[in-house]
């Protein structure tokens, strides 16, 4: 049975391969998305004020198209890391090395913040205020939904935390223990 759920962790690989594709799909469609916006605005030679705010609003867009990219490809890394190849770290730069679930979930929650930040900068830039929609209902869903994301990170954060002080606190408990010369019931696991 041990052996089997050793191997089983190599199943892994579905979600790393899946996200690699998805990288490359977002990327793609990011360069295509690109150079189309960029040629339709020399092409279509609306240089005033009003051209700058749609091209301002569409390239911001395309940076959070990239930014769920690079974020796809953070996570394929990161789950390759914690369960098939520990010794990738070595080789990631420390701002790339993934630890744990926990910190792939605060990444795909700051993304989606900011997402979010930038789907409400796309509307309020293309809502007129004459239609008679209210940019407020759309600023206070968005401010709702990155409050109630807010308030998750900063729950996972406090059980992070909270872990780590436990880890210590037990890491402190077995050394007193050994120093003791007493059994710590960490043997049979050396």
């Amino acid at each position: 049975m041990r052996s089997l759920f050793s191997w089983s962790r190599y199943l892994i690989w579905i979600a790393v391969v899946s996200l690699l594709f998805a990288t490359l799909a977002v990327f793609v469609f990011g360069l295509i998305s690109t150079v189309t916006v960029v040629f339709e605005t020399f092409s279509h030679g609306h240089y005033g004020a009003e051209g700058a705010r749609v091209l301002s609003v569409e390239l911001i867009e395309m940076i959070d198209l990239f930014l769920l990219g690079t974020i796809l490809f953070i996570t394929a890394v990161g789950l390759q890391e914690l369960f098939v190849d520990p010794g990738l770290s070595e080789i990631l730069p420390q701002w790339m090395s993934v630890s744990s679930l926990d910190q792939l979930k605060f990444n795909l929650l700051a993304v989606i913040v900011v997402m979010l930040a930038v789907l409400f900068l796309g509307i309020a830039a293309s809502v007129e205020l004459t239609e008679g929609v209210s940019i407020y209902d759309y600023g206070l869903a968005v401010a709702l939904v990155i409050t109630a994301a807010g308030i998750t990170v900063y729950l996972f954060a406090r059980v992070h935390h909270a872990r780590l002080e436990h880890e210590e606190h037990l890491e402190d408990a077995v050394e007193v223990l050994d120093e003791q010369g007493l059994p710590t019931g960490t043997e049979e696991h050396q």
